[in-house]
This record gives structure tokens, sequence and C-alpha cells, in this order.
């Protein structure tokens, strides 16, 4: 069969494809063969995935916890270490001065009006953490409060923004009273 017979008879395949489908059973049926291939594609792409996570370090995998685990089965031990591990990663409570001196120090870079602030310990009967919780009261433009956020989020890795409440005083004022609740991660001293 020559190059020009095998093209006349895929044309001529085409015309009838068309003529008894219409364009869009021609469309539903490259769409079904592209699903095809992707279907006949995807074992040797789930081999590969599996590959890579066999190769990778198991004192790491186990570390980050994030070991493969198959459908409906939980590595309960891995889980337990990684657990046991996480209040370790936390600073103790002799840290909270100085977490609340950089608070007050992005204040202070921020070039925003603080009030007085309102502090709560918090420790549960055998829990691992103690919570401290800070509401302070700003007084200023919306950036600048924005950024003093961001700026606490970024240099006290144990601060959760827990709330904030934000009024405008005045309806064409731009400075706002806002009310912000950072809530301070510390573990328990253990025994």
């Amino acid at each position: 069969m020559k190059a020009d017979q095998l093209q006349d008879m895929l044309l001529t395949l085409r015309f009838e494809m068309r003529r008894a489908f219409g364009l869009p059973g021609l469309l539903g049926a490259l769409v079904i063969g592209a699903a095809a291939i992707v279907c006949a594609s995807t074992p040797s792409v789930d081999a590969g995935t599996r590959e890579m996570h066999e190769m990778q370090d198991p004192a790491r995998v186990a570390r980050t916890g994030n070991a493969h685990h198959r459908a409906g089965e939980r590595s309960e031990p891995a889980d337990a270490v990684v657990l046991d591990t996480l209040p370790g990663l936390f600073p103790g409570f002799t840290q909270s001065a100085s977490d609340i001196a950089v608070i007050f120090a992005q204040a202070r870079d921020s070039n925003l009006t603080l009030g007085s602030a309102e502090y709560q310990v918090t420790t549960e009967a055998g829990a691992p953490f103690t919570r401290y919780q800070v509401l302070l009261p700003v007084k200023d433009q919306y950036s600048a409060i924005r950024h003093f956020l961001a700026a606490v989020l970024n240099n006290v890795p144990n601060a959760a923004l827990q709330a904030i409440h934000v009024e405008r005083p005045a309806v064409d004022g731009n400075i706002l009273d806002a009310r912000v609740r950072f809530e301070l991660i510390y573990r328990t001293a253990q025994p």
C-alpha cells in the first residue's frame, strides 16, 4: 500500500465519519480517545510516584510526618513519634517577655498608637501547651495596622492572630480603632 493510497483511504474515512456522526460526534470521539490515552499512561505515572516515595530518606519522612500510607492504612507509631516531638518545637514560657517586647517593637516600627494591653495566661491540666493571650487596642490607618499584623506573625513564629475587631469612629476619617488579640503558644514545662 502506497502513501497516496493510505492518505486517500484516511481522507475517505474522515469524510464518512463526519457524514455519519457530524462534527460534535467527531469531537466526542477525539475526547474519548484522549481520555483513553490518559488512562493508559496513569499506571506508569503512578509507578514513578511510588518509586520516588520509596527513594526518600526514611528518617526525614518520619521526622516530617509525611510517611507514605496506603489507602486505609495508618502508621500509628510514626504518627505518635511526630506528635511527641511537636511540643518540643515551641519555646518555653520564659520566652514570653521577649515575645511581648518583639510585638511592641513591631508596633513602634509601624508607628502605631497602642492603648493599654490586656493579658491572660491559660494552661489546661495535662495539656502540653500554655496559651498566652494578648489583647491590644490599636489606633491608626488600615495599612499601618495590616503591616503591624504581618510583622508580628513573621517575627514571632509561635504567635497566632485570634481576632481583630475594627471600627471607624468617623465616617470621613481614615483612622481606625482596632482591637487585636494574639495568642502566643508555649510548651508546658514537663515535670
